[in-house]
């Protein structure tokens, strides 16, 4: 690759190690593009705009948030391109507070240098992609107590306290009444719970595959149901399965479908890839109508 790899930073995540963090990325060999952003949803313009220049590939470097940022940019340039034009395909620096897809796709966080080796091997992996009502998505979603979990963490601090930030918010949600989650498939009974989480690839929250069964290559979304749970029990349940992975339960749905909608009483929020989406229930799960390339 002749021209340098524009490479989208926010620095002001996890802003402690940002200087140390900022100066990696520009000392890679070859030479990345740095761009750094200056406020919430700047990834995404940046991200569509070079992408309509027609660079081969732009990376995100951070953490989920950055990553779904910089991929609703690229997918809003991706779409208007004609049948047979390439795409321009998203690379993964994960250097955030949550890194659960550069994880998905075998990133070797601890070591930027060799993450930057795989991105500019020039292979690409050519994955699922899909839609939360118009929002893209590659990883995950969620509807009900997870989404109200990222709803009350602020962004100072997830800053402060990394990970453990979700827990203290976790507190505060878990003692609260869950809502009546209606899940709709096309041909099937309705299915109702407290919770529904939705995978993409194998991992939600951490190294344990929680979607036993997922492939994001094979055109399915994997979803697990928490049935009639109080706050306090799906956090004991969803703890056994980040521990130990997803075990067949009375109180739990596993299934995998194409498209499905989900309605709340009362509305509910809900998260792609580890963010809140603006807006509540209902939500229309769907595939895209494009793939994703990836730099693996």
């Amino acid at each position: 690759m002749s021209a340098r790899i524009p490479v989208i930073l926010n620095p002001a995540a996890n802003s402690t190690q940002a200087a140390a963090r900022e100066n990696a990325l520009r000392a890679l060999l070859p030479a990345p593009e740095l761009i750094l952003t200056k406020a919430p949803g700047e990834a995404t313009e940046i991200a569509e705009k070079l992408a309509r220049e027609g660079h081969e590939i732009v990376v995100a470097a951070g953490g989920d948030g950055t990553v779904n940022e910089v991929l609703q940019g690229l997918c809003r340039a991706n779409a208007e391109r004609a049948p047979g034009e390439k795409h321009t395909a998203l690379g993964v620096l994960p250097v955030g507070t949550m890194n659960v897809f550069s994880l998905e796709l075998g990133m070797p966080a601890a070591n930027i240098a060799e993450c930057w080796k795989m991105i500019t091997s020039g292979r690409y992996r050519e994955i699922d992609l899909w839609l939360a009502n118009d929002q893209f998505f590659v990883q995950l979603a969620g509807v009900g107590l997870d989404a109200e979990i990222i709803q009350e963490t602020p962004w100072e601090r997830k800053r402060k306290f990394g990970p453990l930030s979700y827990v203290m918010s976790a507190v505060q949600v878990l003692m609260r009444e869950p809502p009546l989650l209606t899940v709709e498939i096309s041909g099937k009974p309705a299915m109702h719970g407290s919770v529904v989480l939705i995978g993409a690839g194998k991992h939600y929250g951490g190294p344990v595959p929680v979607f036993s069964k997922a492939n994001n290559q094979d055109g399915l979304l994997d979803v697990i149901i928490f049935r009639g749970l109080s706050g306090w029990e799906f956090a004991q349940m969803i703890r056994a399965i980040l521990e130990r992975g997803y075990e067949a339960s009375e109180d739990i749905d596993y299934l995998q479908v194409r498209e499905f909608t989900v309605t709340a009483k009362p509305e509910a929020p809900f998260e792609v890839d580890g963010e809140l989406i603006s807006g509540t229930t209902p939500v229309s799960f769907r595939a895209a109508p494009f793939k994703m390339q990836v730099a693996v």
